[in-house]
């Protein structure tokens, strides 16, 4: 039997759309009295289950094989996820799998004898206080000087991070979104970058005609965890 002889096979009454609450006129499907809705139908539910039990087309088959069989996909599937964000002037990007949560700048409630730069205080995060840092000072950022007119509106953000136990909120001026890349579009960091900056940045990316600094989780999370000392 030919493909379309096969998917010709699979043949339903869509009494639904004829005589049911989806017809365009009035409904009069005598069931209606006893099952209310069409989808309560016994009938409904068997069409449902032939469509997807029906034979799998040919057309189908080679088309997902093609896709399986072909090598050129290799290096965009194998791509890499960061957070994009903006710090002052500067545009950044964090490993995903380290990201927890984003969400609306909150109160930060200072801590008493406080003499470190980089804790900023406690953060209430879902009834839970965490410690809240400046990824700035860590970097040495100022503050931004441009004037940034875009077409959406600009929400600053806390941004939730967390591995192995550790985690930390920082505040940050702007939240772009997930952005994907593969490992061989990661430039090297130019030497006109500050030292605090090539001492925590794995890399630049080019993003929208920007370059994006992506932050090396390993040294930023052994940096914050040594400010708490």
């Amino acid at each position: 039997m030919t493909d379309n002889r096969r998917e010709d096979a699979v043949t339903l009454d869509d009494c639904w759309n004829r005589i049911g609450v989806w017809s365009t006129e009035k409904a009069s499907c005598p069931e209606l009295q006893r099952f209310v809705h069409c989808r309560n139908c016994e009938r409904y539910s068997a069409a449902g289950r032939k469509m997807l039990e029906r034979p799998v087309p040919g057309t189908y088959r080679r088309e997902w094989t093609r896709r399986f069989t072909d090598t050129r996909g290799t290096d965009r599937d194998a791509s890499r996820s960061v957070l994009l964000f903006r710090l002052g002037d500067e545009w950044l990007a964090m490993d995903s799998l380290f990201v927890n949560e984003i969400t609306p700048m909150r109160t930060i409630h200072s801590l008493p004898h406080k003499t470190s730069t980089v804790i900023k205080g406690l953060v209430n995060i879902r009834g839970e206080l965490k410690i809240c840092i400046s990824i700035g000072a860590i970097l040495q950022l100022d503050k931004a000087r441009e004037s940034y007119v875009t077409d959406h509106e600009i929400l600053e953000r806390m941004i939730f991070i967390e591995k192995e136990g550790q985690s930390f909120v920082f505040p940050v001026s702007e939240v772009h979104g997930i952005f994907h890349y593969t490992d061989g579009s990661l430039q090297t960091l130019p030497a006109t970058v500050a030292k605090s900056r090539q001492t925590y940045t794995s890399g630049i990316l080019c993003w929208n005609e920007r370059h994006v600094g992506v932050l090396d989780h390993e040294l930023l999370f052994y940096a914050l965890s040594r400010s708490l000392q």
